[in-house]
């Protein structure tokens, strides 16, 4: 779409398509149109990080920060998900 043309799309259905193009658009709302959706801030499951933790933990606190900024989860959070796996495994 150039920069002197109308909008076609309506209201956040026009940003999405700047982003992934009006095909992908038209796609998701197939999928998704009537329904309320909403995006949270972090990407990754706990369940996931918990995973990359377990196999990227070297008991420094180097790597948990690393850890927690790559999946943007605070360091607090990593270290209870960790301490959990390791009293499950009790």
């Amino acid at each position: 779409m150039s920069k002197n043309s109308k909008p076609v799309l309506n209201g956040v259905y026009e940003a999405i398509s700047e982003l992934i193009g009006f095909d992908n658009t038209v796609e998701i709302y197939k999928h998704f149109a009537g329904s309320q959706v909403n995006f949270p801030t972090r990407l990754f499951s706990k369940e996931f990080v918990l995973q990359e933790a377990i196999q990227n933990y070297d008991g420094t606190s180097a790597s948990i920060n690393k850890i927690a900024v790559k999946y943007k989860y605070s360091e607090r959070t990593i270290r209870k998900l960790l301490q959990e796996h390791l009293e499950s495994d009790k």
